[in-house]
């Protein structure tokens, strides 16, 4: 039997390359801060499902100084999230880092751009606040088993028990005493927790928290429980 010759071989490769490509599409993303300014160095994390907890199933090249980046996958559903983590792909955000918040859901059926704002906890504190007179500031100290202040968590408030990813308010990171400033809109009630992995992990203790209306500031202590 004669080998196959280099054209030959040629032709079937780009035959293969070229139906791969047809079933694919390419998501190009522009990546800006929240003052709007472009973002180098986040990169794109896909999923096929909505379980955005687990390893991504594909995961794009860093955006570059014009906060651009661009991912090839299979035409279907996913669920996008952008992150910049400087010391790997994986685990909690520290101070730094940023984060896109709630995942996007995308149909890569064609060629798709879309643009995401990331943002560091201290940010999204800072974003989540509002301005109005019905808010209240919460505030205190979050506290591990023994009742020392834990540095770098922090604290973190939603309508229900059920959080799906991210929380409806957030506080900014806890300074070397543990002290947290967590803004809320008075009136409702509000299940409240506490962490150090952002996005927080599966709510391990939650507790119901009703605002006082009659007060703007509220001081009370958050017990974390470290895992």
């Amino acid at each position: 039997m004669k080998p196959l010759n280099f054209t030959l071989l040629s032709l079937i490769f780009v035959f293969f390359l070229s139906d791969a490509f047809a079933e694919s599409a390419a998501l190009k993303a522009g990546i800006k801060d929240i003052n709007g300014k472009p973002v180098a160095g986040v990169k794109l994390f896909l999923y096929e499902s909505t379980n955005v907890r687990k390893p991504a199933d594909f995961i794009s090249v860093q955006s570059d100084e014009r906060g651009r980046t661009v991912i090839a996958a299979p035409k279907g559903r996913y669920w996008a999230v952008a992150r910049l983590k400087k010391d790997a792909l994986y685990g909690p955000l520290m101070p730094g880092d940023k984060h896109s918040g709630e995942p996007v859901e995308i149909d890569l059926s064609e060629n798709t751009e879309i643009d995401f704002i990331v943002a560091d906890i201290l940010e999204i504190g800072q974003k989540k606040r509002t301005n109005n007179l019905d808010t209240v500031r919460v505030r205190g100290r979050i506290l591990d088993k023994d009742g020392k202040p834990v540095v770098n968590a922090y604290a973190y408030a939603h309508g229900t028990k059920e959080i799906e990813y991210i929380p409806e308010y957030l506080s900014t990171r806890t300074d070397e005493n543990g002290n947290y400033t967590l803004y809320l809109p008075s009136g409702g009630s509000f299940f409240v927790g506490s962490a150090l992995k952002f996005p927080p992990p599966a709510p391990v203790l939650l507790k119901e928290f009703v605002p006082d209306a009659t007060k703007s500031d509220i001081v009370t202590d958050i017990q974390l429980i470290v895992n």
